[in-house]
């Protein structure tokens, strides 16, 4: 698990979000044009607020798309809820590795994505909590 150092700016949103959520942020980091928040497990629902309300919100106030996830305790779990909506036929863990059964070539694909960029993701998100490696079979 890699050492995680937060700026200034991460802080803040961590704050801003523990504050309009009162929901308990575990993890809060920024890719691209997004914010993605790792939520402790049992709520992601209190994190989302009715109707979705508190996602709009905040993202309103830090002007970027906000995405919550929720942390799970194997990296099985985790991995579930990284990739949702997406459904996969299984996910399983040995030695290591969480493995992806993608199923239809559609499936794969959004979980590679192009030139692999979806994987890497999900392998560098992963890597901060556990240490597996995700492939899709």
């Amino acid at each position: 698990m890699a050492r995680v150092v937060y700026d200034q700016e991460m802080m803040g949103i961590i704050s801003l979000l523990g504050r309009l959520t009162r929901a308990r942020i575990k993890d809060c980091f920024k890719e691209e044009d997004t914010i993605y928040c790792i939520v402790e497990k049992g709520e992601i629902g209190k994190a989302i607020g009715k109707g979705g309300v508190n996602i709009k919100r905040i993202g309103q106030i830090v002007k970027k798309k906000v995405r919550m996830i929720e942390f799970g305790d194997t990296p099985a779990e985790f991995v579930k809820n990284l990739i949702f909506p997406t459904r996969v036929e299984e996910i399983r863990e040995e030695d290591g590795v969480v493995e992806i059964v993608g199923g239809d070539k559609r499936t794969k694909g959004l979980l590679i994505g192009r030139g692999g960029e979806n994987l890497t993701f999900l392998n560098k998100v992963v890597k901060r909590f556990f240490e597996v490696e995700v492939k899709v079979v």
